[in-house]
């Protein structure tokens, strides 16, 4: 493996498993407790009814001389507010707020990570969509002349709107009440490329000649489009999805820092920034969450580049 692939994966790996153990870095409960002669396994994972109203720092309170409490590395949710309520608004970082606080007290450092799981959650899901999409419309245009013109135009006139006007007029339609609604919008925004490069590395593929033979044989043209000519275009479309991961997650961060992306009050890295710009350009909420960003572009940058060289 190349070293560019590898640094990718390490990136792209390290944010995917923070992205997944969310709950288990940040939570308002713990890790594993012992009260009152009960013990909990992973309650930042069940959120059992008899602890709702907890959190780490009240359960450690009415804990006896035989219990114990064991909270994750951040002791605090993506939603809780410090119960010290205006007094640690905007607070500067801390032993007890690695990153500080956000301007409704919340722990910073917990909402850079569950933004994590935000972030990939959104980004794959609309490339899988664009890329489904894209890919079956691209290959269904070698099926013959008249199937090409239709769809041909088709997609021209998805590549035509500009991309964030286009985003902005179907999240007004869609609503983006949801991480999967916000992610149907962006796959509708771009499935047209995914489409583009399909059509053109499917009436490449259709004029191979094993396909002319398949062809010759009596294969249909739905048979040729999915058996032979749809495999020899899935590799460049694979080496463009690493590429669009990144992208669609620094565009679903900058419809969310325009008000128009995930819906409050679930973290994402798009808010935080948009926090960064109303405080007044506040380092520990504008350096985080523009890091966490790079990093996810340049890991689908370096994974898209490996697989572009290796093909």
């Amino acid at each position: 493996m190349k070293r560019r692939a590898r640094a990718g994966l390490w990136i792209a790996g390290a944010i995917a498993l923070v992205g997944a153990c969310a709950d288990l870095i940040a939570s308002d409960l713990p890790l594993l407790a012992r009260l009152e002669g009960e013990l909990w396994i992973l309650p930042c994972l069940t959120h059992p009814a008899a602890l709702s109203g907890d959190d780490n720092q009240s359960l450690e309170a009415r804990a006896g001389s035989r219990d114990f409490v064991l909270a994750p590395p951040i002791p605090y949710g993506p939603e809780a507010q410090h119960p010290g309520g205006a007094t640690v608004v905007l607070a500067a970082p801390s032993g007890r707020h690695w990153l500080g606080t956000d301007d409704r007290g919340r722990d910073v450092a917990a909402r850079l990570v569950h933004g994590a799981r935000t972030a990939l959650l959104v980004g794959p899901l609309a490339v899988l969509l664009a890329l489904f999409v894209g890919a079956a419309l691209g290959a269904a245009c070698a099926l013959g002349r008249s199937a090409d013109l239709i769809l041909g135009r088709l997609i021209e006139v998805g590549l035509s709107f500009p991309l964030l006007l286009f985003l902005l007029a179907l999240q007004g339609l869609v609503g983006g009440s949801s991480l999967v609604e916000v992610a149907l919008v962006l796959a509708l925004a771009w499935w047209p490329h995914f489409a583009r490069m399909a059509r053109a590395e499917s009436l490449r593929a259709a004029a191979s000649p094993h396909v002319e033979a398949a062809r010759a044989l009596g294969a249909s043209p739905v048979r040729l489009a999915l058996r032979h000519v749809l495999p020899l275009a899935a590799g460049p479309l694979l080496t463009a999805a690493a590429f669009a991961v990144g992208q669609a997650i620094l565009v679903e961060s900058a419809l969310t820092f325009l008000g128009f992306g995930v819906p409050a009050p679930r973290a994402t890295w798009g808010e935080l920034l948009s926090q960064a710009q109303v405080a007044g350009l506040r380092a520990n909420l504008l350096l985080p969450p523009a890091l966490m960003i790079a990093l996810t572009v340049l890991a689908g940058q370096l994974l898209g580049e490996s697989k572009e060289e290796g093909s």
